[in-house]
């Protein structure tokens, strides 16, 4: 129940809202049953008899799904009161007046009372109805495979889940899953579906972001006998994974009522494409502001990034620049330090006199040498396309000035990682326009494949730890290079150890899908060869033995005739959080973690209870533990 609106002595109308809806209530006549209601706590619950009838056309209410009709109450009767005191009261939060996020998350299942949060709850139901009959009606089994298993050594930190042990017996783990990698590779090999899928539940240790939990839910796709390499732009194989996939996130889109279209088929990019045109393996696409790259010759070891933002007038006559204050904090570092990144300011219609500035003023020129005739053959179609706002969008058309901001940063070839400076910068200057004219991001979803990863990658700083210095897979350790490097792989494999330079040129077929700037599906076809499988664990990524020996179980059903295999995974907290229009996937879980992987509400985790001394021992003896003194 909510708060009553009392018109007079003998008229009131009350919101009565439960998971279907809203729908007003009209108490008449009965002075007693008005004042019984007035004073009934909010959020209480009722049960209520009537007649529902059409409301007047001067009080019909567009705004309500319910709008055109009201109860006409002739009995009711509390079934549970509230407190008189909430903590807070969901209907009258609104996105402006939030209470504390740890106030909501202590008390989430007032907080999941809200309008837009239960509806978001609601349609990620819809949602995973509409995939599974989607690939249902595709022929692929739903099956679950485990989630306690054993720790490898192939990606992020892992949750450890102690095991009852005999006496006098080390402690066992088991590792919950990160991903159900390694089953669904043996549930190919297996035969018993060729098309398999699954919502599995996944657990990594990671730092708390607002797009990440310890645990999350994927949507689990792989695909048997899938075919090899395929035509240009999709140059690797398991195209059966793209069609499907595509067709998937058609179906999840039109469930959740979108109302933006998505096109047919999503376009596809090499990571080299999008990493020197915009900076990132996972660019947004909704604004423009791409990227110029120069190098020197095609045996440089170094490249310019050139990025050049107009200055733009606006309908209303004003000007879209960035401040000389907001370039400033734009090229300080986290850490307080200046980038590396230079700026000029120049004017886009004379691209000789630009060049000739960079050539004098830019250390990152100097340093790279480009020629002359190199700077003006690229800058001069550049700085005539040069736009803040995406191609199709109507703001593109707007006149932009001859002045215009002129970034330039250097940086080593071949392109690695997942990100350059200057995409970074890139995504930061429409962050800060958009703050001032919403218009910057376009409203049209932009969704598109990225292929053709590096296959291994030196450690990053979160699997540094975990691989201890040695080549890791950009991916997982079970992708397979892409066809066309399969010689030069193995022409590497046969040095000791093997060649960084080729190791390093080596793609991956390796696919991720990218939906607004945000990965939201990311797979592989899978090696199916067990001796190139073995190779690469132990003479690219250096496993010993005893490392090697974990995979034995995958070695081994690869050699009783794997057939070839694809597959992918959707993160389906993170699209639902697009679909949902919200930042953090906090806002589509019911029961969600806290961002430092805490759980206010079930006060977890949490140590041992507090007792006897001799009965917490024996409780830890039994997993083969010991308190800590």
């Amino acid at each position: 129940m909510r708060l009553p609106r009392q018109v007079s002595k003998q008229l009131a109308f009350v919101p009565l809202q439960d998971a279907s809806g809203t729908i007003q209530l009209k108490l008449s006549g009965d002075d007693s049953v008005l004042e019984a209601m007035r004073s009934t706590p909010l959020e209480s619950v009722i049960s209520v008899r009537g007649t529902v009838q059409a409301r007047a056309d001067a009080v019909k209410n567009a705004k309500m799904r319910t709008g055109d009709v009201e109860v006409h109450v002739t009995d009711w009767q509390l079934l549970n009161a509230a407190e008189a005191a909430l903590p807070f009261y969901p209907t009258q939060c609104h996105d402006t007046n939030l209470p504390k996020e740890s106030l909501r998350a202590r008390y989430r299942y007032l907080d999941l009372r809200r309008v837009a949060l239960a509806e978001n709850i609601r349609r990620r139901s819809r949602v995973a109805h509409a995939a599974r009959c989607f690939l249902h009606s595709r022929y692929f089994t739903e099956i679950e495979t485990p989630v306690l298993l054993r720790s490898t050594p192939e990606g992020a930190r892992e949750f450890l889940s102690p095991t009852r042990v005999p006496q006098g017996t080390p402690p066992s783990f088991y590792a919950l899953q990160q991903s159900p990698q390694q089953p669904k590779q043996l549930l190919m090999a297996s035969g018993v579906t060729d098309r398999y899928f699954q919502f599995a539940k996944c657990f990594r240790d990671e730092d708390g972001r607002k797009d990440r939990q310890p645990e999350f839910t994927q949507i689990d796709v792989e695909m048997s006998f899938v075919a090899g390499a395929d035509a240009a732009p999709w140059r690797i194989g398991g195209a059966e994974v793209r069609d499907t996939v595509e067709g998937l996130v058609h179906a999840m889109w039109d469930a959740a009522e979108m109302q933006e279209r998505l096109p047919h088929s999503f376009p596809v990019y090499t990571y080299t494409q999008v990493m020197s045109t915009y900076g990132s393996d996972k660019p947004d696409l909704r604004f423009g502001l791409s990227i110029a790259e120069a190098a020197r010759d095609l045996e440089a070891e170094q490249a310019l990034d050139l990025l050049v933002l107009p200055h733009t007038t606006l309908a209303d006559g004003s000007t879209l620049k960035l401040s000389a204050r907001e370039i400033s904090a734009l090229l300080q570092r986290k850490d307080g330090t200046r980038s590396e990144i230079e700026h000029f300011k120049a004017h886009r219609n004379d691209p000789d006199a630009l060049a000739s500035l960079l050539l004098q003023k830019s250390r990152h020129v100097a340093s790279v040498q480009p020629t002359v005739a190199q700077l003006r053959e690229l800058l001069a179609p550049y700085l005539d396309a040069a736009n803040l706002f995406a191609p199709h969008e109507p703001d593109a058309k707007l006149p932009r000035t001859i002045r215009c901001d002129v970034f330039v940063a250097r940086r080593n070839l071949p392109v690695h990682g997942s990100s350059t400076e200057m995409g970074d910068l890139r995504l930061r200057i429409a962050e800060t326009l958009a703050a001032r004219y919403r218009a910057v991001y376009s409203a049209v979803p932009h969704i598109m494949w990225v292929t053709e990863f590096p296959l291994f990658t030196r450690a990053d700083q979160e699997k540094q730890e975990l691989v201890q210095g040695r080549w890791s897979s950009s991916h997982h350790p079970f992708t397979a290079p892409a066809a066309q490097d399969v010689p030069r792989l193995l022409d590497a494999l046969r040095s000791a150890p093997p060649d960084a330079t080729a190791i390093a040129s080596i793609h991956g077929q390796h696919y991720d899908l990218v939906l607004n700037g945000m990965e939201i599906a990311g797979g592989s076809v899978r090696i199916h060869d067990p001796a190139l499988q073995e190779a690469i664990f132990r003479s690219v990524l250096d496993l010993s033995d005893e490392e090697t020996h974990r995979f034995a179980h995958l070695l081994h059903a690869l050699k009783c005739g794997a057939p070839p295999h694809a597959g992918i995974a959707i993160g389906f907290d993170r699209f639902m959080a697009i679909l949902c229009g919200t930042s953090s996937i906090r806002d589509v879980i019911a029961f969600p973690k806290s961002s430092s992987g805490a759980d206010p509400l079930f006060a977890s985790p949490a140590p041992l209870e507090e007792g006897p001394a001799n009965e917490m021992t024996g409780q830890l003896a039994a997993y083969g533990l010991k308190r800590a003194t």
